[in-house]
């Protein structure tokens, strides 16, 4: 007889992000919308080594990495004190074309799993874009 015995533990090297995304994406305008500098900016196009793909869409990035006690609950609430108050301006790129999701990111292995609270949830969920989770498999 095979048993199976694993134990559960905390996602690894989370991050939290708000992504903003556009074909034509002018990373100038998103900074001056929401008021905020990005953590990180790829230019539309970028990356684009052979003729055969699509260019890359331009990509805006506001990510939260520091390590927190709640892990991603905490790295969310930390970027939702940031981005709540600039929901109009979401709102307004939105209406622009631009495609605006938040990322939850982390390293995981059997058996990781992560909790947020039912009020960061629902916190997120009244900014009104998707949220969308990642996985990264390390075999560490």
């Amino acid at each position: 007889m095979i048993e199976y015995a694993h134990s559960e533990g905390p996602w690894a090297e989370t991050a939290v992000t708000l992504v903003v995304r556009k074909q034509d994406l002018d990373a100038d305008l998103v900074t001056r919308t929401v008021s905020l500098p990005p953590t990180s900016v790829r230019r539309p196009g970028s990356n684009h080594r052979d003729r055969v793909s699509p260019p890359q869409d331009g990509l805006w990035a506001l990510q939260v990495h520091d390590r927190m006690p709640g892990g991603l609950s905490d790295q969310l609430r930390t970027l939702m004190n940031v981005v709540e108050p600039r929901s109009s301006s979401l709102a307004e790129l939105t209406s622009q074309g631009y495609d605006i999701h938040l990322d939850l990111f982390g390293f995981v292995g059997r058996g990781a799993t992560f909790v947020l609270s039912p009020e960061i949830i629902q916190r997120a969920a009244a900014l009104r874009v998707p949220v969308t989770v990642t996985t990264s498999i390390s075999d560490r």
